[in-house]
């Protein structure tokens, strides 16, 4: 019977092959995952993404303004991004559309104003990077009769939607800014008693200021002051909440402002675009309000603010800031944001509008106030809007 053949062991130069085969191996490996979506092949399918979503709502590539611009902030590349949709319906879909690629990625999206605004603005973070997406419409241009010659298009206003003849709304007004003199105090406690009051603490009359109005039937309100992006060039005062704290110097330091202001039944922000944007700060803001049963209105002065967010996962009552009444100081313009306020809340059925302790704002609630329910809107206390 024959023996059996013992196989020949294998020399150095074909264990030489055998390893620079399995090395191509590996390599093709790598490069078929960097291309199907591993590492930075990752961004490309989400830039491919966006726009495929968005021709899915009948946008072409002529209404898509990519990285328009990028710049960096606090670290993180922000793309800029510009999509125009034929309609609200179509951009409506597509806001649900992210939503859903949003999650299946496990990224961070927040809507950066409200959905009804001309302009929607979201964003989508990722890590270092995040996509500031600004959704705007495309105005409809009128078809020219066909015997006629094309008339050259003429820009025009966008046709807001507007209430119902008969509609009604809530309106809740606070004042913030109280507490450095007494002088318009009493011009501000003969306003209707809905009126509410939001004072700075730790000022020469914050104390003052507050009894001087809770005596009047108005409700007050802590304006906390909170660390600002260009913080310190821009101080947001006395009693501020910063970024550097420890948890136990934040949880004092809400505390003593609170103290400082008698008859304060909730918190709005004074600044606060860091702070309000930071989850884990806002969190331990909110552990505090929740202690003393107190609410918070969103001021919303960075569209990254995350105290919404941060009140409800701790049971707080909240709501937000949705129409500034006097960024501009001047009695017209004051006038038009009050009737915008007037317009939303018969429109979307509650609305909170934020202004100043200044004279002119003063003045125009004062002369406007006395007839706005036959405009649709009944005036409600601050603290009734919020949930």
């Amino acid at each position: 019977m024959p023996k059996p053949r013992r196989k020949k062991p294998r020399t150095a130069s074909q264990w030489l092959v055998v390893l620079i085969v399995g090395a191509l191996v590996v390599l093709v490996a790598g490069l078929w995952y960097l291309i199907r979506g591993g590492g930075e092949g990752r961004q490309v399918a989400l830039e491919s993404r966006l726009i495929e979503l968005a021709a899915e709502r009948g946008v072409g590539a002529e209404a898509i303004a990519a990285d328009d611009p990028i710049r960096k902030v606090d670290g993180i590349f922000v793309r800029t991004w510009r999509i125009d949709f034929p309609n609200r319906s179509a951009r409506d879909g597509f806001l649900g559309d992210l939503e859903l690629e949003s999650a299946a990625r496990k990224t961070q999206l927040g809507v950066a104003n409200d959905l009804g605004s001309e302009v929607v603005r979201l964003r989508l973070d990722r890590d270092t990077e995040a996509f500031d997406l600004r959704l705007g419409l495309v105005e409809a241009i009128p078809a020219a009769p066909p015997t006629a010659a094309p008339p050259t298009p003429k820009p025009g206003p966008t046709v807001r939607p507007q209430p119902a003849a008969d509609a009604r709304g809530r309106l809740a007004i606070l004042l913030d800014d109280v507490g450095q003199k007494l002088d318009l105090v009493p011009a501000a406690a003969a306003l209707p008693k809905e009126v509410g009051f939001a004072i700075l603490p730790f000022l020469p009359k914050s104390a003052e200021s507050a009894e001087a109005l809770y005596g009047a039937g108005h409700e007050i309100w802590l304006h906390l002051p909170m660390e600002p992006e260009n913080y310190p060039a821009n101080n947001p005062g006395p009693g501020a909440i910063l970024m550097s704290m420890s948890t136990n110097q934040l949880r004092v330091a809400v505390h003593d402002a609170l103290d400082n202001i008698p008859h304060a039944i909730g918190v709005n922000n004074h600044m606060g675009s860091k702070v309000t944007a930071d989850l884990r700060t806002m969190t331990w803001i909110m552990q505090e309000l929740k202690i003393r049963d107190m609410a918070f209105i969103d001021s919303r002065t960075t569209t990254r603010t995350v105290a919404e967010d941060a009140a409800a996962g701790q049971g707080v009552l909240t709501n937000r800031r949705h129409v500034f009444l006097d960024n501009q100081r001047d009695r017209a313009a004051i006038r038009r944001q009050l009737e915008e306020a007037v317009r939303r809340c018969r429109l979307e059925g509650e609305i909170i509008a934020i202004g100043h302790l200044d004279q002119v704002t003063i003045e125009v609630l004062a002369e406007e106030l006395p007839g706005i329910a036959r405009r649709g809107a009944d005036l409600v206390r601050p603290s009734k809007l919020v949930r």
